[in-house]
């Protein structure tokens, strides 16, 4: 990246360039034209510093700004992954709802969450008029917000926002039929758009099917293996995004893994021929596609000399940096050199260390799933989460 002058660099550097053509001495006070000249030209050129930046910045996706302000952040993903960042997903559901045979539940009638609900007093709505030809009979009802915000959990109540000739006005929540997602964030369109790049589809291999697991909005990151013991199975252990994921900890839902396990079987492109859209390789007999295994990390320090509230969230705020970076390494699909699947109380006190410098404390104890260890390596589909950090 260019490196961009402040303007009174500029401003020097112009007005020694024209002192030298000139074989003059421009005054400070006095007749000062030349001065303003200098500023003037000062400010204009560092507007071409800025632009000329603003360019170099987008011709790298690493770099990339989005592009309504004018970058190519999603340029680069519709050229290597054909789509745009992923948008929030509207929930949709079959309830239960009761009341006598022939009434009518008219198009666009709204039902809230009860409190009792996961997400209570949430808004949902009924697309079509629908005639009951039974008691209880099924409907399908959409929710008016996108995202999990509005999620529902089977056998949750809702209730009808305005009375219903011969209807029920609570219903119950009998399925999910398609799950609520967050928007893919720019960051996460980035980062995959970047792995696009890395990964070469090579037939099967690993590469494979983290690329293809990419397909589904609510997933963060796929960690394939090939099973021990079993020729011919293959595990692919699924990390949510946090927005979309059940626990807020990574864990995928069922609907994420049904899903991912659709596109390893089948390219979604259905514009495709049917012959041209199938993914899992002859020699795979079966593809098990799994939940990561969130272990919470939990850290004690003690004898801290000097502690403030500033200092325990700087603190805080520096460990979880480290925890959130840490994930399995999958050789043949990661590279080498950016290999960080440890977490260790040495890399703890550099944490410390790093927030608050010269810090005096004694030992720091790590547990991880419960367990204390002096290092832990995250494995197979284990993800560490930062749970707790204590001060004794």
């Amino acid at each position: 990246m260019i490196n961009i002058p402040t303007t009174k660099e500029l401003f020097d550097d112009i007005k020694a360039n024209l002192q030298a053509e000139l074989g003059i001495t421009i005054p400070v006070f006095g007749k000062i034209f030349l001065n303003a000249l200098c500023a003037v030209q000062a400010a204009k050129l560092k507007l071409f510093y800025y632009a000329l930046a603003f360019v170099q910045k987008n011709i790298f996706i690493d770099t990339a700004d989005k592009e309504s302000i004018g970058g190519t952040l999603e340029r680069w993903g519709r050229i290597k992954l054909g789509r745009n960042p992923f948008p929030a997903a509207q929930g949709q559901y079959d309830v239960e709802v009761t009341g006598t045979i022939g009434a009518v539940i008219p198009a666009s009638t709204t039902f809230k969450s009860n409190d009792s609900a996961q997400n209570a007093g949430k808004l949902f709505i009924l697309d079509l008029a629908f005639t009951l030809t039974s008691s209880p009979d099924v409907i399908t009802i959409r929710a008016l917000e996108s995202g999990p915000d509005s999620r529902l959990n089977v056998s949750e109540l809702l209730t009808a926002t305005a009375p219903i000739a011969s209807v029920d006005s609570i219903i119950t929540v009998n399925a999910e039929i398609i799950e609520p997602t967050a928007s893919e964030t720019l960051e996460e369109y980035r980062q995959k758009t970047i792995d696009s790049f890395r990964l070469e589809p090579e037939g099967g291999a690993g590469t494979d099917y983290r690329l293809w697991s990419q397909d589904v909005s609510a997933v963060l990151q796929a960690y394939p293996y090939a099973k021990s013991g079993n020729a011919g199975v293959v595990e692919v252990f699924i990390e949510s995004t946090i927005a979309s994921s059940i626990d807020g900890k990574g864990t995928p839902s069922a609907t994420t893994l049904t899903d991912v396990r659709d596109v390893i079987e089948f390219d979604p492109d259905a514009s495709l021929p049917l012959a041209q859209r199938g993914r899992r390789p002859l020699g795979i007999f079966d593809v098990e596609v799994k939940a990561i295994d969130a272990l919470g990390v939990d850290i004690t320090i003690t004898s801290f000399i000097g502690s403030t509230p500033e200092k325990v969230t700087a603190i805080f705020n520096s460990i979880k940096s480290l925890v959130d970076e840490i994930r399995p390494f999958i050789p043949g699909i990661d590279i080498l050199s950016d290999k960080n699947d440890t977490l260790s109380v040495n890399s703890i006190i550099y944490s410390i260390q790093l927030a608050v410098p010269g810090s005096v404390f004694g030992a720091v104890v790590l547990s991880v799933d419960g367990n204390v260890v002096n290092s832990y390596q995250f494995l197979g589909g284990e993800i560490p989460f930062l749970n707790t950090v204590n001060y004794i």
